[in-house]
């Protein structure tokens, strides 16, 4: 019998009582499933998981997605994706460095998004007994509620575009400042043209509707969202800066500290999140994350 505890006003909950490396009857699947769309976000600590394993687990929620940096896929799982800082023995990384430096949610570029992404954590890092590397999360729905009638009128039909050429032109930018402050140093991979024109710029309602709770929330995000659609340029980047501002309120947000042995999941539709790179080598961090494809917004 699983146990869930609540750990966020709007998001965030602990469950506990069941190992994911086993497979799992159905009662006790549909019992992780309902806490899981309730609570948005939430983690199993303490697991020990192969990377069948947790190919197997999340794959029980939809089929997986292989993300278009391939070059960082696990071999022999595609639909794992590394995200790490770990270097090998020729000095190159073996993940995704600078995964999660602004606000989005997983894969908001696609044509169809995904519905969940769950993370596994192989290592922490950890200076004089504290961890490092927290992950911030807010409510997409909550921010949603929380906002007067009238706004939720004027957003209603409204659309934005969700780019992966943006984002990862913003990221770039992000790391050439990091470097000339003389912060940390991330080694970055061009995708190819053939990898950039399998993601084009798709659009999508600000207000979406959820395929499982039917909860709307903002569907709009600073990390993939490059204009909204029909508005005036400077209108647009106005109303999208408020509604990111707005989405990340502190009483929105749970932020994760991360202890090894972790699988945490969050819901796409309802949830943003953000990394926080506050270590670098030689603190080491090694996560393995799985994706489970969605729906087209509504």
């Amino acid at each position: 019998m699983i146990s869930v505890r609540k750990i966020g006003r709007h998001l965030g909950a602990e469950i506990a009582g069941v190992d994911l490396s086993q497979p799992l009857d159905g009662g006790t699947f549909a019992a992780i499933a309902e806490a899981f769309f309730e609570h948005q976000v939430v983690v199993f600590h303490d697991q020990q998981l192969t990377p069948a394993q947790q190919v197997a687990f999340t794959r029980r929620f939809g089929e997986l997605e292989q993300h278009v940096r391939k070059e960082h896929r696990l071999a022999g799982y595609p639909e794992i994706l590394i995200v790490s800082n770990v270097l090998d023995e020729r000095g190159a990384a073996i993940g995704v460095q600078d995964a999660g430096r602004f606000w989005h949610s997983d894969l908001s570029y696609k044509q169809v998004p995904s519905l969940l992404s769950a993370l596994y954590a192989l290592e922490v890092p950890a200076k004089d007994g504290v961890v490092l590397g927290s992950t911030s999360f807010t409510s997409t729905t909550a921010a949603y509620d929380a906002l007067a009638e009238g706004e939720k009128r004027r957003l209603q039909g409204l659309r934005n575009v969700h780019s992966y050429r943006f984002y990862r032109a913003r990221n770039v930018q992000a790391q050439k400042e990091e470097q000339a402050r003389g912060a940390r140093t991330v080694q970055e991979h061009t995708p190819s043209e053939a990898q950039l024109a399998s993601v084009p710029d798709t659009e999508a309602p600000i207000v979406r509707t959820h395929p499982v709770t039917g909860r709307k929330s903002l569907f709009i995000n600073e990390a993939h969202t490059s204009r909204i659609v029909g508005l005036p340029e400077a209108e647009g980047a106005a109303l999208l800066a408020r509604l990111c501002a707005h989405i990340v309120k502190p009483e929105f947000r749970y932020e994760h500290q991360w202890r090894a042995g972790d699988l945490l999941m969050w819901d796409n539709v309802a949830v943003q999140h953000k990394a926080n790179f506050d270590y670098e080598l030689p603190l080491r961090r090694l996560m393995h994350r799985t994706t489970v494809r969605g729906s087209v917004p509504v």
